[in-house]
């Protein structure tokens, strides 16, 4: 492991990162775990530790679709669900879209629906609802439903809304109880002010050459299941385990090949499954799913033909290293 800790040394001190944290698992256990850099600049004493929590934005998905997964192993949906039988309300400008638009389509950004990034917004989690009872009338669709492929946060809110539908339960707590618990994901948390108990990687920005402390950290609760937890490279190890065992203690292998299998096809790589992306590359087949919560930059990796599940989570933005790092770090293991 020398040689991966001289390149991710080399890598943070060249490509200006102020804190960041890697960890490789294998399906058994963590072989892998380490911090680089600073948790803040204005506190240069603290480095970061593979314990340090980092708003992991998007791979929040990866859970969202498990949590949903679970659901309909316990028949209290499917992937074909009907939007429309859930939520009659449903408003969206394409009709067809509105009354055929499914589960998998959401989950599989392939629904028609446009992009969102809303990072600032209410506080309370009953704020779902509401937010897009407001907000998808007001949405061009893109293409026709599953014509396409275009990621959207507003189809995965429209996803979680329907589980808490039928559950009668916030999705927080259903990925709670759910997926968190059951891996023990312990310092896993979709609430600020509980990790804020713990050592947290604040968001850094750049300004005249030097990092500085970005002093705000944005919640928007009604998009908690598109990307509202924060995390730690350790937890976020035992979610790739759990995927290198095909849903060991969370989902049936079933469940985990439709994560896998291809619905939409997007411009950059192979496929998008059920929150997962996929592509073939100079490693061999892969899964994965990055994050970005600028200027949080993360990524979940798993290599099934090794067996091995690679985290990064940066607290600076360095979009592309989400994806050199974990190639790099499988050639590297793979040339051994």
């Amino acid at each position: 492991m020398e040689s991966i800790r001289k390149f991710l040394n080399g890598t943070v001190k060249n490509e200006k990162i102020a804190g960041m944290a890697v960890a490789i698992t294998d399906r058994d256990k963590i072989i892998f775990a380490e911090g680089f850099g600073v948790e803040s600049v204005e506190r240069p004493e603290v480095a970061v530790t593979s314990k340090s929590l980092f708003r992991i934005a998007s791979i929040t998905k990866v859970v969202t679709g498990m949590t949903i997964l679970s659901l309909a192993e316990e028949g209290k949906l499917s992937l074909d669900t009907r939007v429309k039988e859930i939520l009659p309300w449903l408003p969206l400008t394409d009709k067809n879209t509105e009354e055929n638009v499914t589960l998998g389509h959401l989950l599989s950004h392939t629904a028609g629906l446009p992009a969102e990034y809303t990072p600032e917004g209410p506080r309370e989690e009953s704020a779902l609802e509401p937010s897009l009872q407001a907000g998808l009338p007001t949405l061009e669709m893109q293409f026709p439903l599953g014509e396409g492929f275009l990621y959207s946060n507003w189809g995965i809110r429209l996803a979680s809304l329907v589980a808490e539908k039928v559950t009668g339960k916030y999705f927080t707590q259903l990925a709670y109880e759910r997926v968190l618990q059951p891996l023990g994901m312990d310092r896993t948390t979709f609430d600020l002010h509980i990790a804020a108990t713990y050592p947290i990687c604040l968001p850094h920005t750049e300004e005249n050459g030097a990092f500085r402390v970005f002093h705000n950290l944005q919640e928007n609760a009604a998009r908690q299941a598109a990307g509202g937890l924060y995390s730690n490279a350790e937890d976020l190890c035992r979610l790739a385990r759990c995927l290198l065992n095909d849903g060991e203690k969370v989902l049936q292998k079933a469940s985990v090949d439709e994560m896998k299998a291809p619905r939409g096809k997007p411009k950059a790589y192979d496929s998008y499954g059920i929150t997962l992306f996929g592509h073939n590359g100079e490693n061999g087949q892969v899964y994965f799913h990055p994050g970005s919560a600028p200027p949080y930059a993360t990524s979940l990796y798993i290599h099934p033909a090794s067996g091995l599940g690679i985290v990064t989570l940066m607290n600076t933005q360095r979009s592309d290293l989400r994806h050199t790092i974990p190639n790099t770090i499988l050639q590297m293991l793979n040339q051994e």
